[in-house]
């Protein structure tokens, strides 16, 4: 074989060795980007408040961990209840800090108590007052009434008078937050107090329910910083909902 035609064969092995290169980094690119289109986090909107509705929050507790409340801020979330104390056996050391740090990502807070029938009203209403002082946020203090907690009368009116003592104490509103089963166990004692319902939807719109929560479970957010919370409407305008302060 001369020289010219070993240049040609060379030449000739060259370009099909840059074909074949070209044609399997095209390959790897189309099938990463096929990989990527199939694979990547579906993006689940979360940031639309359901209809009819112009605000919504969340409750948290202790077991939500650490909380990225500028997050939650992001994406559509303008309230948060943080759970401060349980009867008078359990106080959340976080709370303070929780709430300090929610307020700074501009969410209004809430402080929830969660009523105990085995304590007297007074001795819960102190274990709240000296755990969470005057950091109680902006938004009505919630009482939260679990389903076993009202089975007597007694147990209605030691609720009633823990609603009392914590209204006389701050000056500031109360709100129950419970189920309807509960509601309409307390309906004959408690008259005016407010009611933040549990719920699986938003159709009860009754005066007397200022909070609906709407979702045990929903997801806010997306990818790594996608969360699951119970999530709550209020039941009023924009405007009446900027009226806390």
């Amino acid at each position: 074989m001369d020289n010219s035609t070993k240049k040609v064969a060379s030449y000739k092995t060259k370009k099909s060795l840059t074909f074949t290169t070209w044609l399997l980094i095209t390959v790897g690119i189309v099938g990463s980007f096929v990989i990527w289109v199939f694979a990547k986090p579906v993006i689940v909107n979360t940031d639309v408040t359901p209809t009819g509705f112009a605000v919504q929050g969340v409750a948290i507790n202790q077991t939500s961990g650490y909380v990225d409340f500028k997050n939650l801020a992001n994406n559509g979330i303008d309230f948060t209840y943080l759970r401060a104390t349980s009867g008078n056996s359990f106080a959340d050391d976080g709370y303070k800090s929780s709430c300090t740090r929610a307020k700074s990502a501009n969410l209004k807070v809430g402080a929830i108590q969660v009523y105990s029938s085995n304590t007297t009203a007074a001795v819960q209403a102190q274990y709240f007052i000296d755990n969470v002082g005057n950091q109680i946020g902006e938004l009505p203090i919630a009482i939260q009434v679990p389903d076993d907690q009202i089975s007597t009368a007694t147990d209605a009116q030691r609720l009633a008078s823990l609603i009392q003592t914590l209204y006389s104490h701050y000056n500031h509103d109360i709100v129950i937050y419970t189920t309807p089963a509960v509601q309409k166990q307390l309906a004959d004692t408690i008259k005016d107090t407010k009611y933040w319902l549990i719920e699986d939807n938003t159709d009860n719109k009754a005066a007397e329910n200022q909070f609906i929560q709407y979702d045990e479970d929903r997801t806010i957010g997306s990818g790594l910083k996608a969360v699951k919370m119970p999530t709550s409407v209020f039941n009023g305008t924009k405007k009446q909902f900027e009226a806390y302060k």
